[in-house]
């Protein structure tokens, strides 16, 4: 049973964990920051024009895109892409899988849980002082992503080409110019056609995406004592739900299989694009259904935030009724 006494953290344990992951955090965390910073400065290296003349050849393969073609021919959308890149989602896969894996099978596979637990501290207060690092860790990560990006939308100047004036000609189905002007070029900062702010429910649906693979792992971790066979196990349903929701968008006839993915649930993309005229809080909504769908925003990452914690009350309480075994 969890008594309401051991509800809480240990600052013994919190400063243990905070030095064991402080060396995999300053790397992802300067991974992160800095790739959201160039990731934006990118987005400047191609005009927009051509780049919509160039995804319009790929009309056939948007399916398998996380937004319509539409909305990636903003410079909004092109930016909030960069919470769908598999660098972003990778960085985020190795803090979570890496803490969560080590809370239990990992002390016990390095032989010091027995050491630890012989402390004045219970076992839910052990696993629930990791839990706060851990979870405190991923935040931090996600607000250096948007750190980065917001510093990428501040220092960053778009050049556009406007072609000179032209009229289309009826029933021809060509342009023709009105004058014989050069196409001219022009320079503003991306700040004026991107606001920060606007990715806030982008970042937390990072988060929650993260917190639900935390607490997968921390529960797989409380069953094992091995961390390489907890982190096999994690990657393994991974994996198998990654292949899941990409069969599930290739084929109509298996579209079903996208509802049983936890992917279906991680729709950064698609928040941003619920910003209309300035107003952040369309994403935040508990009541307007997303596009042609039943349910509202909120409900996607609001069932990975339920489900992550059913994975933390799971790992707590095995964790309390399991037998240690000897370190080897």
């Amino acid at each position: 049973m969890i008594r309401l006494r051991d509800v809480g953290i240990d600052r013994m344990m919190v400063r243990k964990n905070i030095g064991q992951s402080s060396l995999l955090f300053s790397f992802l965390a300067v991974a992160l920051f800095a790739f959201g910073w160039v990731r934006v400065w990118v987005v400047k290296l191609l005009d927009m024009g051509q780049f919509q003349t160039i995804i319009e050849q790929f009309r056939d393969y948007e399916k398998f895109a996380p937004v319509s073609f539409d909305a990636l021919f903003t410079y909004t959308g092109r930016v909030g892409m960069t919470f769908d890149e598999p660098i972003v989602i990778l960085c985020t896969v190795i803090w979570c899988v890496a803490r969560g894996s080590d809370v239990v099978s990992g002390e016990l596979g390095r032989g010091t849980l027995e050491m630890l637990l012989s402390q004045p501290i219970s076992r839910t207060r052990f696993l629930l002082s990791h839990a706060v690092v851990s979870t405190a860790g991923l935040m931090a990560l996600c607000l250096l992503l948007w750190g980065g990006m917001t510093v990428g939308i501040e220092t960053t100047t778009l050049t556009e080409t406007v072609p000179p004036p032209s009229i289309r000609v009826p029933f021809l189905g060509f342009e023709l110019p009105l004058t014989n002007d050069e196409p001219t070029q022009i320079s503003f900062p991306m700040s004026e056609r991107v606001a920060p702010e606007t990715y806030t429910s982008a970042v937390f649906q990072l988060f929650v995406f993260g917190f639900f693979l935390l607490g997968m792992s921390s529960c797989f971790s409380s069953f094992d004592r091995y961390r390489w066979r907890t982190i096999g196990a994690v990657m393994t349903v991974y994996v198998i739900q990654l292949v899941m929701f990409g069969l599930g968008k290739a084929a109509e006839s298996l579209a079903w299989l996208q509802s049983w993915s936890f992917f279906n649930c991680y729709k950064p993309q698609k928040m941003t694009t619920l910003v209309r005229d300035g107003d952040l809080w369309s994403p935040w909504s508990f009541s307007t259904p997303v596009g042609e769908g039943m349910f509202p925003p909120m409900f996607y990452p609001g069932l990975l935030l339920v489900i992550g914690s059913v994975f933390y009350i799971i790992a707590v309480v095995r964790f309390q009724q399991r037998d240690l075994p000897a370190p080897l």
